[in-house]
């Protein structure tokens, strides 16, 4: 059972609940606590964006800007467990990271809560889960898994190692530099991808795919889908795999030697990459689809 610290924004944390209903907007709120390697850091935010940054110590810290509207009924809790620890946004005394939460706005909330800035040091070895109901979220630096998730806003991951999980109702996805397998999708928005270490899965609504990779691992099949847009992927010399690539307006071009399954359209192919294996499915509704070899 987590330990729950209630701690209202504040530039010194004080035992008065009454101070969050007088504090000025603008005002920071502020948390530091040690970790150990291996376990987690979870942000849970209403609406505003979430900056995440390398720590230079083996402490988690945690600051968050009052916003300018409805701020009085913003308050902040911080969770320890033996699993790590987790920021959850209160407003008018519902805490975002209860169950009986989940099911969306009240109606009395008008707007919801205004926009939040966090901003989090995440020590190294460290797992990072990051959730935004609006709002960007930037990750510079982290060594461990990232799993972030934002109703509509950017994503930007850059330098991580371990698995990176990147999902968005509504915004544009880079990750850059990842050293592990990486699964991303949009609503609507482009997806680049930048990874030593395969295997990777895009989805996006709208916009073009962007993804290479260094070197693949395991037997996990890869997917990249668009309903609007190029895809472009770079794998590995030696790749050898089954591919299924399919396009409603466009043509389907590749750096490897197929051997083709059935008649030979550009428009929707199936064959087999050196001796096959895992499956790579590409399809695009409106776009270029490109199978490249990475330099």
């Amino acid at each position: 059972m987590s330990l729950s610290h209630k701690l209202f924004v504040a530039l010194v944390l004080v035992p008065s609940a009454l101070f969050a209903q007088e504090a000025p907007a603008g005002e920071l709120f502020t948390w530091s606590g040690r970790l150990a390697a291996g376990t987690t850091v979870g942000v849970r935010s209403y609406n505003g964006p979430i900056d995440v940054r390398e720590s230079t110590t083996d402490r988690v810290e945690f600051r968050a800007s009052r916003p300018t509207r409805r701020g009085t009924d913003l308050s902040f809790e911080v969770e320890t467990s033996a699993n790590g620890v987790q920021l959850c946004a209160v407003y008018r005394g519902r805490n975002i990271c209860d169950s009986d939460r989940r099911g969306g706005w009240n109606s009395d909330w008008d707007q919801g809560p205004g926009s939040t800035r966090v901003t989090v040091l995440l020590p190294k070895g460290v797992r990072l889960e990051a959730r935004t109901g609006n709002g960007e979220v930037t990750v510079e630096r982290a060594s461990n898994d990232v799993d972030i998730s934002s109703g509509n806003g950017d994503v930007r991951v850059r330098l991580t190692a371990g698995r990176v999980d990147v999902r968005t109702g509504n915004g544009e996805l880079e990750i850059e530099g990842a050293t592990g397998p990486v699964e991303a999708s949009t609503g609507n928005g482009r997806v680049y991808v930048n990874t030593s270490t395969g295997p990777v899965s895009v989805s996006t609504g709208n916009g073009e795919i962007d993804v290479r990779m260094s070197a693949i691992t395991g037997t996990g099949d890869m997917e990249f889908t668009t309903g609007n847009g190029s895809v472009t992927v770079a794998v590995p010399a030696n790749f050898n795999g089954d591919i299924e690539a399919r396009t409603g307006h466009g043509e389907f071009r590749s750096d490897f030697e197929i051997r083709v399954q059935g008649r030979l359209n550009p428009r929707n192919i199936r064959g087999t990459i050196g001796t096959g294996g895992r499956r790579i499915r590409m399809v695009s509704g409106n776009g270029a689809l490109e199978l490249r070899r990475a330099n």
